[in-house]
């Protein structure tokens, strides 16, 4: 983790000697490039957790190349890979039916159109996070709502920083019963109103939201003379 000197040729190294590798974590090893990741999936087929958050220079080519060959990953981390799209995690969630935690945090290019491919193919869904995905709207999280992972898995999801997102999105919720913690601060379309509303169907949830408190406008020059009268 944080090995910033680590190189492609070293992870070719690594996977084709440990081809039972299960798990991984290259979190912020930001010299990687997409030829790690397919040495890794060429080599190690039962991967069940991979982090390569921050490992900016990855593209969907990663992603596709995981899809695959990597059919048993359960844990994906990928936050801050700046360059993935909704193709690549399209094709994960293709043919990555069992992930079951996906960090999609600051994957600034992605739209409600990868949600609507992990509704359709990952029924297993638990934990969710697609903080600061400022391109998510409601009807991203409606696609989720109603998915198969919904209803039975999916207990953790992290909105928060998706400026879009509004109490539609809460009201799409109401059906995920075994929801144990939604993340909503800096949503700032998210009213007290709504969340008081997902409550009533969620009693156990918590909610992580925070309120600003409102900015009265500026006052012109003129204004603060007459008041100072």
């Amino acid at each position: 983790m944080g090995c910033v000197q680590l190189t492609n040729e070293a992870v070719g190294v690594l996977a084709s000697h440990c081809s039972n590798l299960s798990a991984i974590n290259l979190h912020q090893c930001t010299n990687l490039l997409d030829a790690a990741v397919l040495s890794l999936a060429e080599h190690c087929p039962n991967l069940l957790y991979l982090c390569l958050s921050h490992c900016s220079q990855l593209t969907d080519a990663s992603l596709i190349v995981l899809a695959q060959r990597c059919h048993q990953l359960h844990t994906l981390e990928v936050a801050c890979c700046s360059q993935f799209t909704d193709t690549g995690f399209q094709a994960l969630a293709r043919n990555c039916r069992l992930l079951a935690k996906l960090d999609l945090e600051e994957c600034v290019l992605i739209t409600d159109a990868t949600l609507i491919h992990l509704a359709m193919g990952c029924p297993r869904l638990e934990k969710l996070s697609l903080s600061h995905c400022e391109l998510i709207t409601d009807e991203g999280v409606r696609q989720l709502g109603t998915s198969p992972c919904a209803a039975e898995h999916l207990t953790v999801l992290d909105l928060d920083n998706c400026p879009l997102i509004t109490d539609a999105s809460l009201d799409h919720l109401i059906s995920c019963h075994n929801l144990q913690r939604i993340e909503l601060f800096d949503c700032q379309l998210i009213t007290r109103i709504g969340i008081r509303r997902l409550r009533n169907f969620l009693p156990n949830i918590k909610v992580h939201a925070y309120f600003a408190p409102a900015t009265p406008p500026p006052s012109s020059t003129n204004a603060r003379t007459r008041y100072c009268r």
